[in-house]
């Protein structure tokens, strides 16, 4: 019970960070009017987050591992919490990208930390299943978001700013009541180096690459090649878009009837198929479903992704969850520009090729990852602390295990 309940609020805490991404991406319109900006730049105020996570995971994750991790995670739903109930007040647009830019800091911390909290707090198999369902806690905060945006249209962008700090708040609350705190590693006994996490990472920036494009011009595509009403075609976007993390809970199904990761890769390659289906597809119907069994796939290899973090890197799980989600960020703000370029050269269909290039090159990069996992871990004579990517060995249920008193303050 105590490890569903640790899972339990570390996703909600994924999934209200995740929030803060598509915050504003439904009043785009709305704060180009109200701050008198072009809509480009608004654009830029909606990915902002996922720039600065694109530029500081890493860093965090490396500065994490060998410290505790429940007050930082804490921290950054605080700061979350701060940055956007404060944004809703805010009059001018300098301000509002200074905020925006605070999300960022406060997205990067929960994003990093909240992976290297499930590998250290959990059981080796249940830290797997809890990794796999991590990677839906992006598309299920943005489709949350979108909802939120439509509930609260009325009254506008800062409602929804106000509601998503005041669930970060909570969530903060219940992760400080909920979550134990336990020492890091000492740097001297943080084995290997990880070289397996750099091709896992830009795996896992090639898959995320693809799944955010197909979702970034999916409404293009369905209104102008296939005529759907602009309404009707972000309606469908929004249902395929949430089919990602029906991939993502099966592949939690999967790890938990003791599938291996590295096994469920093999969604990788159908995604081209998938792809030629969306592209070349006569039928509406049949792009649609196409274009909802791809990003299904998708999650299901995200998540298979991030349940090999353990098995890569070792001891480095938070720097590796860094790795991935900085290289993740940099993978999803250049898929679409990439595959809009495409698209405006050779046409529709000469997306097609470049999925399947993308998605082998992707396969490729998580199978070389797995031949450069480290080995076993040397026993610290002062204090041994067995690792989730050890077979037959566990990470401990709680701080207890290892005669560590949990920080309670």
């Amino acid at each position: 019970m105590a490890e569903r309940r640790i899972i339990a609020v570390v996703l909600l805490a994924g999934v209200t960070a995740a929030m803060t991404l598509g915050a504003l991406t439904p009043f785009l319109a709305q704060l180009s009017d109200e701050f008198a900006l072009p809509f480009a730049t608004t654009g830029w105020l909606a990915s902002g987050v996922t720039l600065v996570a694109g530029l500081t995971c890493m860093p965090v994750g490396q500065w994490a591992d060998t410290r505790r991790l429940r007050g930082p995670f804490i921290a950054g739903l605080l700061i979350l919490a701060a940055a956007s109930m404060a944004s809703a007040s805010m009059s001018h647009s300098e301000a509002l990208i200074v905020l925006r830019v605070g999300q960022g800091v406060g997205y990067a911390a929960v994003v990093v930390l909240g992976p290297a909290l499930l590998a250290r707090l959990l059981r080796a198999e249940r830290a797997r299943l809890a990794l796999a369902l991590w990677g839906m806690c992006v598309p299920v905060g943005l489709a949350l978001a979108s909802v939120m945006g439509g509930l609260l249209s009325a009254s506008g962008w800062r409602a929804s700013a106000t509601a998503i700090g005041g669930l970060a708040l909570v969530t903060a609350g219940v992760a400080r009541l909920t979550l134990p705190d336990i020492a890091g590693r000492p740097r001297q006994a943080v084995r290997g180096r990880g070289r397996g996490v750099w091709p896992l990472a830009v795996a896992f920036a090639l898959i995320a690459l693809v799944g955010v494009a197909v979702v970034t011009l999916l409404s293009t595509f369905l209104s102008t090649v296939h005529g759907l009403a602009v309404s009707d075609a972000g309606l469908v976007t929004g249902v395929v878009a949430a089919s990602s993390a029906l991939g993502s809970m099966s592949a939690g199904a999967l790890l938990n009837a003791g599938v291996a990761p590295q096994r469920l890769l093999a969604a990788v390659m159908p995604m081209a198929a998938a792809s030629a289906g969306v592209l070349l597809a006569g039928s509406t119907v049949v792009a649609a479903l196409s274009a909802a069994a791809l990003m299904a796939m998708n999650g299901l290899a995200v998540s298979a992704l991030f349940a090999m973090v353990p098995v890569v890197a070792g001891d480095r799980t938070a720097w590796a969850a860094g790795a991935l989600t900085q290289l993740g960020s940099l993978g999803t703000l250049l898929g679409p520009p990439l595959y809009a370029a495409v698209m405006e050269r050779s046409g529709w269909a000469a997306l097609v090729p470049v999925t399947i290039l993308v998605a082998a090159v992707g396969l490729g990069c998580a199978v070389a990852a797995l031949r450069q996992r480290p080995g076993r871990p040397r026993p610290s004579p002062s204090r041994p602390w067995p690792s989730s990517a050890d077979p037959g060995r566990t990470v401990p249920r709680s701080p207890r295990e290892h005669g560590v008193r949990p920080d309670r303050s």
